[in-house]
């Protein structure tokens, strides 16, 4: 077990040993953070790309990882307390220096099966908001109690510096929510914020979490919504426990689309934003989604996608060849080996339906629509389903030399297929983020313009949200390496002057 904790001293020799980056304040809490945090959705310990970006990271500055208990099924967390003990016992950080957030609340994965069972066998967690078949929540002391335990082991933690309870605007959306008056509903909501609160203010006395606070998307909805969650309530349901409680930190999302937190009055009699009044609370504010910004029409990366000249010049005809391409090249593969390599029934079903990207793309590839969608495509289904297939064929009896030949050529063809529509994908997206290039351009400052221009479009939206002295730190997702690059140049960038009217200029 890693011992200590964050301390505000310690956190500011970290900044001080960094001149060139943009450091803040959490707070209250005392503790000085990297104005970006390293935003560890969807790292798991099983990647070591993961491992290697996190170390990177740190090394280069960042000193605020924000996790979840769900982040991976938990492979999160063990991915930062992987890193952590290999960077303390090494010498290259001092566990003071280093600011680790993480969640509680959502009961998926393997919470969901164990709650499943408790709940058949009669000893089920109490106030559980069973939101959909896959996914449950709970803020009860009892369920906190034990995620706060999990946590700790996976991080090899003594102390999480900051709990925040996960999204508990799911109650207000759940079946229940349908039985209760508007008015019932949030007494009720209150009531089992309050009650965690009382708990994690107990947990906070027993040194297992040095502060706590709510991560909720809701924060920035109007406050007529019905899963509007009021940083005003919050905070008076802390000050009814304790003057002297450790409430002091808040997470929310802004980006240049979603700018709810920014331009919705919902605090105290709609006279507030949820920024203005956490900034007069004196609260630590940590903003997620910078970069995805989740409209009516889905979901829009506010980034620069890589492009390969070479395959820009293909046209439409060369295209579908190389689909037909792959697509021969496995269906000839299944004809030819399939029979000769010893696989259980089970498997040799799952590589006859999961080795078929080229079929696959031969009647789709036109028609994804933008980058954020074939990226969902190839992320979540495509490249998961061929790595399967490779996987177990590679493994089985009977796989000779030219077995491994031909999957090799098939996978060269398939990631160059990848990369073709990665291009081609990728320079629309490009060309429709010109003009938002354009915008931001125009809005800075002359002083600013010539060094703004240079900046990649991610490192522009990260800046305008950095440079809102109300927000404490901005996560950003870093699995890689180029991603931590992209993220240090934009914290090596100067505030802009008067960030909060730019912000509402776009």
């Amino acid at each position: 077990m890693i011992k200590l904790r964050a301390l505000a001293e310690n956190t500011k020799e970290f900044s001080d040993k960094h001149p060139s980056l943009l450091y803040k304040s959490l707070g209250k809490t005392g503790l000085t953070v990297s104005a970006c945090g390293f935003g560890a959705y969807r790292t798991d310990y099983r990647v070591r790309e993961h491992f290697e970006a996190l170390q990177y990271a740190i090394s280069q500055g960042i000193n605020l990882i924000d996790t979840s208990a769900n982040y991976s099924d938990g492979g999160s967390e063990i991915l930062i307390g992987n890193v952590l003990e290999e960077m303390i016992s090494g010498g290259s950080l001092k566990r003071e220096e280093i600011v680790i957030v993480s969640k509680g609340g959502y009961i998926q994965g393997k919470n969901l099966e164990a709650a499943k069972k408790m709940k058949e066998d009669g000893v089920g967690y109490p106030s559980v908001t069973e939101y959909a078949e896959n996914i449950w929540h709970c803020i009860h002391p009892d369920f906190l109690k034990d995620q706060i335990t999990l946590s700790l082991e996976r991080l090899k933690l003594e102390t999480i510096d900051i709990y925040l309870l996960h999204n508990p605007e799911y109650f207000l959306d759940s079946p229940l929510s349908k039985d209760l008056e508007l008015d019932e509903l949030r007494h009720e909501y209150y009531i089992r914020i309050k009650k965690a609160f009382e708990y994690l203010e107990t947990e906070v006395t027993a040194g297992r979490i040095s502060y706590y606070g709510i991560s909720s998307n809701s924060f920035v909805k109007s406050s007529d919504d019905t899963v509007f969650t009021s940083l005003k309530s919050c905070v008076e349901a802390a000050n009814e426990i304790s003057e002297d409680n450790s409430f002091y930190v808040v997470e929310l999302p802004l980006n240049l689309y979603e700018k709810g937190a920014v331009v919705n009055k919902n605090q105290v009699g709609d006279s507030f934003n949820v920024l203005e009044y956490a900034y007069e609370s004196e609260l630590g504010v940590l903003v997620n989604r910078p970069l995805n910004a989740l409209g009516e029409n889905g979901l829009t990366r506010l980034a620069d996608f890589p492009v390969d000249k070479e395959f820009t010049t293909l046209d439409e005809a060369q295209i579908i060849a190389e689909v037909n391409l792959l697509d021969l090249m496995e269906e000839e593969f299944i004809k030819e080996h399939l029979d000769s390599i010893q696989l259980s029934d089970e498997n040799r079903k799952a590589v006859q339906a999961f080795l078929k990207a080229g079929e696959i793309l031969k009647e789709n590839w036109k028609g994804f629509g933008s980058m954020e969608n074939f990226n969902d495509v190839k992320k979540q289904f495509l490249i998961p389903r061929v790595n399967y297939a490779f996987t177990t064929l590679v493994a089985s009896t009977g796989v000779t030399d030219e077995i491994k030949d031909k999957l090799d050529k098939i996978a060269r063809q398939t990631n160059k297929l990848m990369g073709i529509l990665d291009s081609l994908y990728g320079l629309l997206a490009n060309t429709k983020s010109a003009d938002l290039h354009l915008r931001l351009n125009k809005t800075v400052e002359p002083s600013e313009a010539e060094k703004f221009k240079e900046l990649s479009l991610s490192q522009k939206a990260i800046l305008f949200v950095n440079s809102l002295k109300e927000v404490s730190c901005t996560l950003v997702g870093m699995r890689q390496k180029k991603y931590v690059d992209d993220v240090i140049g934009a914290l090596s960038a100067a505030a802009l002057v008067d960030a909060l009217e730019k912000f509402k200029e776009i």
